[in-house]
């Protein structure tokens, strides 16, 4: 019960984001303004709470890094967000986008260190795209150079494409920031 009320402001952070990103609801329409990855989280307390009251603590651990993975989520759309707010000015530095620079920073902080389990080259290039140091100054080409990083890290996460979404700009995606789509690789059903 403890863990679910600290959930709240992910809570709030995955609606605000799940709008930038179509992933409010289940029909990716934002009609709904819950996000989806909120909804999976509040699930997956009510099934954790059954494991531990039945003793379950393999499948409580496992439902803890469920939880772990979907709560990583807003985190990423923030730093897609604003990864793309600042590859899209024609002075990328941290001198003309502090404010793009510092949001960024809150949400890498948030994404980081499972970022970092995963793959350490990867964490390294989110944060220092986004340190706050004088003289920063965005090194990548285009937002795709940079977000495909952190996509190629989403099995590792725990989470799909599908969970991210793609950033929206309330009538297309933004340019290189559609959706990917998860590839689930090649099954035999027997």
């Amino acid at each position: 019960d403890e863990a679910a009320a600290i959930q709240e402001g992910p809570n709030y952070l995955g609606v605000k984001r799940c709008q930038s990103y179509l992933t409010c609801g289940f029909t990716n329409d934002n009609t709904d303004t819950i996000a989806i990855a909120n909804t999976k989280i509040l699930n997956l307390f009510q099934v954790g709470q059954s494991a531990i009251r039945t003793g379950d603590i393999v499948g409580t651990k496992g439902i803890i890094k469920l939880i772990q993975s979907a709560q990583i989520v807003p985190y990423i759309q923030g730093v897609g967000r604003y990864a793309w707010k600042i590859s899209d000015k024609t002075d990328p530095s941290l001198a003309a986008n502090n404010k793009y620079y510092a949001e960024g920073a809150a949400f890498a902080t948030g994404m980081l260190p499972q970022l970092h389990k995963c793959n350490r080259a990867a964490a390294k290039v989110v944060d220092k795209a986004f340190q706050m140091k004088l003289g920063n100054k965005w090194e990548f080409e285009t937002f795709s150079s940079f977000f495909d990083q952190v996509r190629a890290e989403y099995q590792c996460l725990g989470i799909t494409c599908e969970d991210v979404g793609g950033l929206w700009d309330g009538e297309s995606y933004y340019a290189g920031a559609g959706p990917c789509v998860t590839n689930y690789g090649d099954y035999l059903a027997v």
